[in-house]
């Protein structure tokens, strides 16, 4: 047992890094591979932003995402831009109610929105049921907010898949949506 015991001093360092590990876990995740990469949902995003014409952006992230897009101006404010973006996790963690509330809330700033959603955080408090839903998670989430948001215009963009925890969902979140104004 003592030859595992390595013949220098054990250093304990401070976890106060820990705490901010967020900020810049899109990093991390990609210093596990060797050959540059984009993110799929980033890549998704992106395009989205190209194609539909986007010069004015407001992103709201937590984390180090959309650092290669140069060719929109970034908006200090959501009334400045064309578009808000939010891949922000602390979002899905409001509850249901709350969750809409914030969401029309943004659309009275930016008349279009791009939301991405945690699934795993959706009704983390279990405060709202409704059993007309369909069974299948990922459909309830859409159909909610469709229901929620029926003066909206929303479009589910999400790819569905089962989660083993290798998708990246923690840079940026796995249900997509655009949601804008009728």
């Amino acid at each position: 047992m003592t030859d595992c015991i390595p013949n220098r001093p054990l250093v304990v360092e401070s976890p106060r890094g820990l705490y901010h590990w967020a900020r810049i876990f899109n990093r991390l995740q990609r210093n596990f591979f060797v050959e540059p990469l984009t993110l799929r949902r980033e890549k998704q995003i992106e395009d989205f932003i190209h194609l539909n014409g986007y010069t004015r952006v407001k992103f709201k992230t937590d984390t180090d995402v959309f650092t290669n897009i140069t060719d929109v101006v970034r908006c200090e404010r959501s009334n400045q831009a064309e578009l808000t973006v939010i891949t922000d996790q602390k979002f899905s963690r409001y509850p249901c109610a709350a969750m809409i509330e914030q969401i029309k809330s943004q659309l009275d700033r930016c008349a279009q929105l791009y939301l991405c959603l945690n699934r795993h955080y959706i009704n983390i408090d279990n405060s709202y049921h409704d059993p007309a839903l369909d069974q299948e998670f990922n459909r309830a989430i859409s159909q909610w907010l469709k229901q929620q948001l029926c003066d909206y215009d929303v479009v589910d963009l999400s790819l569905d898949y089962l989660d083993h925890g290798d998708s990246f969902t923690w840079a940026i979140p796995d249900r997509h949506f655009f949601i804008r104004k009728i």
